[in-house]
């Protein structure tokens, strides 16, 4: 009996501490729980995240947005979408014009030798916008960069009568990767005529268009469906299979001047030209070949240096 009366108040002290303890774990656990709840709730549809992920793989809009909030412009595009702009006001007026430029592939909008080329114009008096250029993925990358090879009819009958079902799927397959390259031209498409808006809502009609790299054919097709450019500009141009066979024939209709800056160490491929060589072999009216020093990737110590190039060239359309 004494034995209880010495022990019984440390039992129901520890069992006491043991339930304080025990209550706010649980609650611990719930908060946890209602937060991991949270995040799915706010996480976007698995199938919308995968659909992205075949077609591009982003531009780091969100961190330039931090980096550059003065200059950063939102552009608003079909469906809700948006991208991100950097707009370069001229430094020295009166302005000489505008200037719309399009990364390379994979390039941010300040990223390569964008910033600096849009710095270079910006003290030279043009104002510039400029556009990242998202890396297509890897599967979309395979359908852009297919070569465009063209069986015989007699091929291609004989092949439908010895594996109809092999067929069926090639076409299906076909069909998915048109649909993938066709969404990723068409936002680029947007990308560049809601940038085109803006800069004639700031009052800049009729600029210039200027792509980097693999930008060079995405500025082209807008120009040949009737944006309004004053000129339009290639430099170190490169374009995919499908784009190379038709475009000396699509562009002996353009109107708009045309500048290519090429790489200096290019070597011509007599067998094979480049698509500069073909234009000029063409007789194309308006179109102008100018060697620029060159690396691939391109640092962005380059970009003055073409920002001098293309101002001394659109100034010399101007006189």
């Amino acid at each position: 009996m004494q034995r209880f009366e010495i022990y019984g108040p440390v039992v129901s002290w520890f069992f006491i501490l043991a339930l304080m303890f025990a209550m706010p774990s649980a609650s611990f656990g719930q908060d946890e729980a209602d937060q991991a709840g949270g995040a799915e709730n706010s996480a976007p549809p698995a199938t919308e995240s995968a659909s992205r992920s075949l077609i591009w793989t982003g531009t780091g809009e969100r961190s330039l947005n931090q980096t550059f909030p003065e200059a950063a412009v939102w552009l608003e595009l079909e469906e809700g979408d948006r991208a991100l702009g950097l707009f370069y006001p001229e430094a020295r007026l009166p302005a000489r014009g505008a200037v719309l430029v399009l990364s390379d592939e994979g390039e941010t909008a300040a990223s390569g030798v964008t910033g600096a080329l849009a710095a270079g114009l910006a003290s030279r008096g043009w104002a510039v916008l400029t556009l990242g250029l998202e890396s297509p993925s890897p599967v979309l990358s395979d359908v852009l960069m297919r070569p465009v090879a063209e069986e015989s009819s007699a091929e291609t009958e004989a092949d439908e009568q010895e594996a109809p079902e092999s067929v069926m799927i090639d076409v299906m397959a076909s069909e998915s990767a048109d649909d993938l390259e066709a969404r990723y031209r068409s936002r680029i498409s947007q990308m560049l005529q809601a940038g085109l808006a803006q800069l004639a809502e700031r009052g800049y009609e009729t600029p210039a268009v200027l792509g980097v790299g693999r930008a060079s054919i995405h500025v082209t097709n807008q120009v040949l469906e009737g944006a309004d450019a004053a000129a339009l500009i290639w430099v170190a141009p490169q374009f995919y299979p499908f784009d190379r066979p038709d475009l000396p024939e699509r562009l002996e209709s353009l109107s708009t001047e045309l500048l290519e800056l090429y790489p200096s160490g290019a070597v011509d491929d007599q067998a094979k030209w480049s698509m500069g060589m073909r234009l000029r072999r063409a007789g194309m009216s308006g179109f102008e070949r100018q060697p620029i020093p060159w690396l691939t990737p391109a640092p962005g110590t380059l970009g003055d240096g073409i920002a001098s190039r293309v101002a001394a060239w659109l100034e010399s359309r101007q006189d």
